[in-house]
This record gives C-alpha cells, structure tokens and sequence, in this order.
C-alpha cells in the first residue's frame, strides 16, 4: 500500500509576482509505502500488470470551402496613413482535427487593394416593391435597409459609414394580372475563376424561367429567351493572393521571464488528488512566414498584419517525477549454520526493495542498490543436535466408515496408519528440548506412515530388514531381505517372488560427491592393436583410416556436499568421464555384376555385342570411387 499526504507551507516571494500568478502557496506531497512482503502473504489472485487499451485514430482536418471576398480594408484601421489595402476571404474548420487547429491549413488569404476603407454599408434586406406613379402594377423600385459595419463584418454606430453614399433604391417589377409572370432569379454562380488577369476574367450567371405567358391585350410580353439568364464579372483582383503559413509548435521550454517566478509556485492550490498538481509555466514557439500561393515566401510585408497567427504561446512543463522505492523489507531468516558434524557453515540473508514510481522527464534517478546480502551471524561453537526416531507402534485401521464403500474391503484388515515418537538429542546422546533440533538439526523425520493390517487371504511378509553394509563409499552395491511368515510359505501366489520379492538390491547411496563435466568431449579414440574390425565385423580393406567402435573421454571436477572443489579420485578412480563412440568404417561404390552379352547387332559380317554394369551403392566415409559406367562392346564377326 501507497498514502499521499499533502505538506503546506506558506510564504513571501521577494519578487514580486504578477497579478495573474496566484500568490506563492508551496505544497510539497510525500508518498510513503509499506515494506514489501513474501507473496504468500497477500489473499487473492495476484492484480494484473498489463491491460487492454485503445490508441484513437487519427483524425485530418476539414475546412469549409472559400467564403467570398470581403470589401478593401485598411490593414490597420486605426492607422490610415498609408493608402494600402488587403480583401480578405475566410473558411471554417469543420472538425476537431487530432492534435488540434495548428494541423490545418492556413483559414484566411488577403489580396492588396486600391482605395480602402475601413466601414461600409451591408445589405440587411429590400422593403416591399413599389409601383411608381402609385399604380397598382408595373415597373418601380425597392428601397435597401442597411447598416453600418467595420472590416470584420461586425455591426457599428451608423454615423461611421456617413461619408459613404448610401446605397441607391433597387429596381423592381410587381406583375400586372395580364402580364408574363417570371420567377425569381436564382443565385449567382459560382465564379468560374479565383482572381483575374490579363488572359483570366471571372464570371458568374444567374436565370430566371416563364411561369405564365401573358393573358390577351394589354399584357406584358414575356422576354426572349436571352433576357432569362444574367452574367457579370466577379473576382475581379489581380492573381496575388497571400497567407501566413505557420510551422509546428517547438518543444514547450522554460520561460526566462517567468523561471524564478516558477521556483516558488511550482505547484498550486488545487492539486489533484494523485498528487500531481500544476507544474511550471514554459513557452512554445512556432515559425510563421508569409506566402504567394504559387509562388513561396514574400516578405512579412506583403500579408496583412491583423490576421498574422501568433509565434509564442504559454505551455505546461512535463512534471518532473522523482523515483520511488519502498523501504527495505526485512532481513530474510538465516538458515541453519552449523552441520550434522557440527562443524559452523557460513549463510546470507538478503532484503530487498521496489520501485513504485520510476523516473521522468528529468526526475531524480532510482537508487543503484535495490538488494541487499550479508553474512549470518555464526555462532562461535556450533551446538550438535540430531533426531532420534524410536520403533513404529502398532499400525491402526482407518475407521470403518471411510472405507466401507471400497470394493473388496473388510472390516478388520485393510489399510491404516502407525505413529512413532521422534525425540531431540545431543551428540552425546542427552535428550534436549525440540526446539533446538528444528533450529540446528535437519528437517524432522515422518512421524506417521501407512500401513496394512493384512487379511486372512493376503500374503504376510516380515517387514524389510536393514541394508547391508557398503564396503566403501559410491562403490558396490547393499541388499536387504525379507520372508514369508505363516500359511503364506505355502501358498502358491506368495511365492510369485515377480509380486512379492524377498530380496531387494540397489547402489551403495553416494551423496558425498557429486561429479560435474568440464570442456568438451575428445575425438574418438579406438583401442589399441593397429585397424579395428568394423560394426559388421568385416575386416577394413587396404591403407584406409581406423573404425570401428571406440571411446571418447571428457574432463570433470568433483564437489563435495558444501560445493567445495576436492579431488577428482573422490567421484571416481580414474578422474574423468568415459563414454563409447563409433568411427564409421568407409564404404567403397558398389556395382552391380556383368549383364549377359546382348545379342550381335548384325546376322552376317563384323557386328557388335553389349554388356553392361549398373550402380548399387554409392561411395561413403572415404571409399572408392565409382568407374565410369561406359559400355563394354566387343567386335564379332
């Protein structure tokens, strides 16, 4: 387990902060957690250390199509010294691109202009259509409603645009009952070009279709098919279009203005409760250029200056995080340090610790030493202690409840259990207390096992004698016998000795020393007395190598019980490893015998005759090689 518990200190800056800075409140979180145990401590299924997770794809930028081109403006409106103008057009972003805006393409082009302005009349609606001369039909006008508005389209005091001429009543038409009736024209066109030029002039259409023809005398005639669609230049600026193009955003570092003011409030009031409250303020910053589509980077000049995107803007410094390690567990018990001899054996307890945070983005680094190991204390004399196990009683059926359903099974014989007294003495012999045994002794020997009450029909053996004596260690062998008792001598199936053997023989034990190889294995050798017979006893033919079955040998040390080095004649007599091995003999090619002479290629004169040999068995392991297979003729006449 891990706490987090917040420290609060209160303080005076001897800079003064900025009123935008929350004043200097210092928190300081110590995480502290406990000593790490043995797993089998904890309940339950270990947690697990991985788990899914989704990476969300990433999502393109879409912008709106071109909006239309804005009136000329100043670039700067409150500085119209300079005759210098830009129109400007917009588009949208549409969605929320991964990463945010700064991955879309530029949203505002500018073109230069003549005559500039910064306010002008916009368009709200048209009143009614009125017939002129108060007629109830006919040709007359509709008046504008319109209102003031500065160069980003937002509305204004109307006495800003007074020096411009408002806009000029609408000509219009209200149909009389016996005239044509036309629709509505339908909107422009887009224009067919962005800019203009010499060679390049845009255009844009609008039509109107016949809804009725005129009713008899005195109605207007309709329009000639010419008078039902309009065309009008558009995008009448010159081809030079301009915008900011701006970079990818550098890496957030610290800001020098605000470096001294963020060694004190390197976190807030208002931390989040995993400890991690808001770090240090850093600056990021971004290359932004102006370009001719078309053409690359212009001067800054040649793009207004009021849409210019940023090149700094404020970031979050990466949370420095500090390792964390939990404290030292305890030191793991010391095992027994003294033999069954006696004799005082040197052990290490070791203790550990674990990493439950690691380092980043520059925190102070995980101590080197995460384990520790030391030597036992040994007592000066080891104390001697051995078990001594006294006779198994009388063997004890398994009560008769929990073995009734068995097949076969009776009531007063059959499988049991017999206990023993197991006690602790001193070398001498003098009885001690247990506990001194658990501690310096080997593992306690069993104090129960099973065993068989047997039944009237079942044979009845004495139970195994001792083991003989080995002559000498790792070497010989040791049997140990047993005998038929009772009615059991003869029965037939007792004396199956395959099922109930009265002897039993096994290797002397040798767990004083154990043999380990060392190196490689050598070549094969073969004995001595000149070629060897090969594996299918045929003598070797000719001045050929050595085969046959002979022996390879490889080096080995010896350890005794404490993996101490000792000599190697202790493991064995002859102190190395002895294996058998073949040296395959070699195999000459074999053909097959002649075939019978064919017959004479011709009944009179000179013929020939043909026999002839095929391959059996290729060469191997240096044989000889194969003759060539030509034919044998031979000339008859």
């Amino acid at each position: 387990n891990s706490t987090i518990s917040p420290v609060i200190t209160a303080g005076q800056t001897q800079r003064q902060p900025q009123p935008s800075v929350p004043p200097f409140l210092s928190i300081t979180f110590q995480i502290t957690a406990s000593r790490p145990v043995e797993n089998k401590l904890c309940e339950g299924p270990i947690p697990n250390r991985s788990q899914l997770c989704h990476i969300p794809c990433p999502i393109e930028c879409e912008v709106s199509p071109w909006g239309a081109w804005g009136p000329c403006t100043f670039e700067n409106c409150e500085d119209q010294a300079g005759k210098k103008g830009f129109k400007l057009r917009k588009r949208q972003i549409i969605n929320k691109p991964t990463g945010g805006p700064g991955n879309c393409p530029h949203l505002v082009e500018a073109v230069p202009c003549d005559d500039p302005t910064c306010y002008g009349w916009q368009l709200v609606s048209l009143d009614q259509c009125v017939p002129e001369n108060d007629k109830p039909c006919g040709p007359g006008t509709q008046l504008a409603q319109v209102q003031c508005v500065n160069s980003n389209g937002e509305e204004v005091d109307r006495s800003l645009c007074s020096s411009l001429p408002a806009p000029e009543p609408v000509a219009c038409d209200v149909p009389c009952s016996r005239d044509c009736v036309l629709s509505d024209w339908t909107p422009w066109s887009t224009c067919s070009q962005t800019c203009s030029s010499k060679n390049i002039e845009g255009k844009q259409m609008r039509t109107r279709s016949i809804l009725a023809y005129n009713a008899g005398e005195g109605g207007a005639l309709c329009p000639n098919s010419s008078a039902l669609q309009e065309v009008r230049n558009c995008n009448e600026h010159a081809c030079t279009v301009y915008h900011w193009q701006t970079g990818p955003w550098g890496p957030c570092t610290e800001d020098p203005s605000t470096s001294a003011l963020n060694t004190t409030t390197s976190v807030r009031v208002g931390a989040s409760s995993d400890g991690q409250g808001s770090c240090s303020m850093g600056m990021q910053t971004r290359k932004v250029i102006c370009v001719r589509v078309n053409v690359g980077q212009v001067p800054p000049k040649k793009c207004p200056d009021g849409p210019r995107p940023s090149t700094m803007r404020p970031c979050r410094l990466a949370c420095k995080k500090d390792c964390i390690v939990t404290p030292f567990s305890d030191w793991t018990p010391c095992p027994v340090t003294c033999d069954e001899a006696g004799n005082v054996v040197q052990k290490k307890q070791s203790r550990k610790r674990l990493i439950i945070q690691s380092p980043s983005n520059g925190g102070q680094d995980c101590p080197e030493v995460l384990e520790e190991e030391r030597d036992c204390e040994v007592p000066k004399i080891c104390p001697g202690f051995r078990w001594k196990t006294h006779k198994w009683r009388k063997c004890q059926l398994v009560p008769w409840f929990l073995r009734q359903d068995s097949a076969g099974a009776q009531e007063t014989c059959g499988p049991g259990l017999q206990t023993r007294a197991v006690s602790c003495r001193q070398l001498d012999g003098t009885q001690d207390d247990i506990s001194e045994c658990l501690k310096f002794a080997k593992a306690m020997p069993a104090i129960t096992q099973r065993c068989q009450l047997p039944c009237q029909d079942d044979c009845q053996l004495t139970n195994w004698s001792k083991f003989s004596s080995c002559t000498a260690d790792c070497v010989g062998v040791r049997t140990r016998k047993r005998v038929l008792i009772g009615r059991s001598k003869k029965k037939d199936k007792c004396k199956n000795t395959q099922m109930y053997p009265l002897s039993e023989t096994q290797y002397c034990p040798c767990d004083k020393y154990n043999a380990q190889p060392v190196g490689n294995w050598s070549d094969c050798i073969l004995p001595e007395g000149g070629r060897a017979e090969s594996i299918l006893g045929m003598k070797v033919q000719g001045d050929v190598k050595e085969c046959g079955q002979g022996y390879r040998y490889q080096a080995m040390v010896c350890y005794d019980q404490d993996n101490r080095l000792v000599e190697t004649s202790r493991c064995n007599s002859h102190g190395y490893i002895e294996e058998a091995c073949i040296i395959p003999c070699p195999s000459d090619c074999k053909l097959s015998e002649w075939s019978n002479w064919s017959r004479c290629s011709k009944s009179c004169g000179s013929g020939v005759k043909v026999r002839s040999k095929w391959l059996r068995e290729k060469p191997y392991n240096g044989g000889r090689p194969c003759p060539k297979l030509d034919h044998i003729s031979q000339v008859q006449n």
